[in-house]
């Protein structure tokens, strides 16, 4: 008897060392980063600490300032023998086909994704949506921004507010293998050698007046590039405020121990709606509260049904998205309309941002515990054809920190109680404006009776 006790003892004992210590094992590091300068630069400096390989994955990346930047200390990167792999989508790339052969000939290895010039119509509405760079295997940057320069403040006018993170631990080994099946998998080719379908052109956006398009325009020789990137790269420092010295150590700054995992599509054909059926399923668990945070919430119907099934059970749900202000795509918001006299009815909390930016980033919170952010949109695209990719969790110290960066745009949104189109300005609003809306106003009415 006493044998048996002891026995069940040690075994408890045993258990209560195991369990934390496996547990410990899975967590990783997480720090949502606050605002586009601190995002570019934690880009900077991961890029700068790498010591054996580097790998990205971006829907957009286009020859701002910024992305350029980027791209010239990726080049430094491999020429001190760090391994460089880029993969972009075919058709939301507009880095120009010698350029990319330039970055290659410099060891930066740059794939496509469903390029164009193959020629393959099955591919044309399936995009890489992902946004990624992991470094080492060790560390990774997720999120919903874009290589472009509207995403990091760089470019006068409006640009998009986004929600990135910074993570290390198991979960960059996640990404890490997540990167490689991806850059392995037969839609992924070669950047192509030359420019077969006249493409460059437009990439290049030759038809702005500003020194920078024209420099891309006319460029055509490795100098040209070359003195392109280092402009790029000065531009940055000088007028971006960003620092070259590699020194600081996001990842002390993290919360550790942080339960998270990566979602994505387990296939490139998108058979099997992956990350859709584990967003339904975030939502179908939610007891108390729910917010959905889109830039373009034309829901997919499983994800429209979810909320409904919520509101059913009682749970509080807002949806956090864009005014007809703010909104990039007059469609989506036309399809939402669509939409917002059926959520209200059922009690949905709708607000709209009010800030002089396009909101863009994708994230969800649940009982505040569980969360998601990444490059999802809730809606038929990103369930259907787009490859998305997420982080993940239902660890609340996680859920914290995406409050914290989610609630200044809570506090800048409007509170929406009413099914009609408006205008988001006052009668003293300047003449310019109101036109410009009114404007958008007819065309989403347009765009309302077609869909």
């Amino acid at each position: 008897m006493v044998t048996r006790s002891v026995r069940t003892a040690t075994l408890a004992l045993l258990v209560a060392i195991v369990l934390p210590i496996a547990k410990d094992a899975n967590a990783s590091s997480l720090r949502v980063l606050d605002g586009k300068r601190e995002s570019l630069q934690a880009r900077v400096d991961l890029i700068q600490q790498a010591q054996h390989s580097i790998d990205l994955s971006y829907y957009a990346i286009d020859t701002d300032e910024v992305p350029i930047a980027l791209l010239e200390l990726l080049r430094q990167a491999s020429l001190r023998g760090v391994r460089v792999r880029i993969l972009v989508d075919g058709l939301k790339s507009r880095l120009p086909a010698k350029f990319e052969q330039y970055l290659q000939r410099n060891r930066v290895q740059v794939r496509v994704y469903h390029p164009l010039h193959q020629g393959n119509p099955s591919w044309l509405n399936r995009r890489l949506h992902s946004k990624l760079m992991v470094v080492d295997a060790q560390r990774a940057v997720i999120g919903s921004s874009n290589l472009e320069n509207e995403h990091f403040e760089l470019k006068p006018g409006r640009g998009f507010v986004d929600c990135d993170a910074i993570v290390a631990g198991p979960i960059a080994q996640q990404t890490q293998a997540y990167f490689d099946w991806l850059w392995a998998t037969p839609d992924v080719r070669p950047a192509p050698p030359r420019d077969s379908l006249g493409l460059d052109v437009l990439r290049s956006r030759p038809f702005g007046r500003s020194d920078w398009k024209n420099a891309w325009r006319d460029a055509k020789t490795d100098r040209d590039y070359q003195r392109l990137l280092d402009r790029a790269l000065q531009h940055v420092v000088c007028q971006g405020g960003v620092h070259l010295d590699p020194q600081r150590d996001w990842i002390a700054e993290a919360s550790h121990g942080i339960q998270m995992r990566l979602l994505h599509d387990r296939s490139s054909d998108k058979s099997e709606h992956h990350v859709n059926r584990q967003i339904v399923r975030m939502i179908d668990r939610a007891r108390s509260s729910v917010l959905i945070e889109s830039p373009y919430p034309a829901f997919d119907r499983s994800i429209r049904s979810a909320i409904s099934r919520a509101r059913a059970r009682g749970v509080c749900v807002t949806i956090l998205t864009n005014s007809l202000d703010t909104t990039d795509q007059l469609n989506v918001y036309a399809a939402y309309q669509n939409h917002k006299r059926g959520l209200l009815r059922e009690g949905v909390q709708l607000r709209e941002y009010a800030g002089r930016d396009t909101l863009h980033s994708k994230t969800l919170l649940v009982d505040d515990s569980s969360w998601m952010l990444g490059s999802y949109n809730f809606d038929a695209r990103s369930n259907l054809w787009n490859l998305e990719l997420c982080l993940v969790s239902d660890d609340p110290a996680g859920a914290a920190q995406l409050w914290s960066n989610l609630q200044p745009r809570l506090v800048n949104s409007t509170p929406i109680r009413s099914g009609t189109l408006i205008l988001p300005v006052g009668q003293d609003a300047a003449i310019s404006k109101r036109s410009r809306l009114m404007i958008k106003r007819s065309v989403i009415e347009l765009y309302r009776g077609l869909l």
